[in-house]
């Protein structure tokens, strides 16, 4: 081949390849940005639909637990609660692995923390409406420590989806130290 073709073809070489690392670097890196910073939304939307569901729950819990109610009365609050509990720790695996790199623990945790205390509360209504007089005790003692149980799993729900999005959007801002680089 004469130089005439090997000249533009080394000078079209050398300047090709620098854009096409920084457009590689810009599509890949930037999309792995956008999904952690995606999942951390995710996390944060989820946290908030779990804490609607639980409050609802505790709700119906206290009134038990003050005897403003009784235990019948939370079957189908505790059986549609965990259903629902179900369906967010599928999520949460979903937002778990999307954001694995960003967080050490994840929301299935947290979640089935959740899920323990509605079997607690369960456990205890059930005692509660059997006949036996010592039942009653324990039951009532089940339905405390259920719904303490599921109050500290509705702040940890919150408070590790709110590390997640804090982590991922960490990773977003840059370093003061280093004003033109990213973490």
């Amino acid at each position: 081949m004469s130089s005439d073709v090997l000249l533009p073809l080394a000078v079209f070489f050398v300047l090709g390849l620098p854009i096409a690392v920084l457009l590689w670097r810009v599509l890949v890196v930037g999309g792995e940005l956008r999904r952690e910073a995606q999942g951390g939304r995710s996390a944060i939307e989820l946290a908030r639909r779990v804490d609607i569901s639980l409050a609802e729950l505790a709700d119906v819990v206290d009134a038990v637990r003050r005897r403003s109610a009784g235990p019948e009365v939370c079957g189908a609050s505790l059986a549609a609660s965990a259903e629902a509990l179900r369906r967010y720790a599928l999520e949460a695996e979903v937002v778990d692995r999307r954001v694995a790199r960003v967080a050490a623990d994840g929301l299935v945790e947290e979640i089935g923390r959740a899920q323990r205390a509605v079997e607690l509360i369960e456990r205890g209504c059930q005692l509660m409406l059997e006949p036996r007089s010592e039942g009653f005790s324990e039951g009532e003692t089940s339905v405390k420590r259920g719904y303490i149980n599921l109050l500290h799993a509705r702040d940890a729900v919150r408070n590790r989806a709110q590390e997640i999005a804090a982590a991922a959007t960490a990773r977003h801002e840059p370093d003061p130290r280093w004003p033109n680089r990213h973490r």
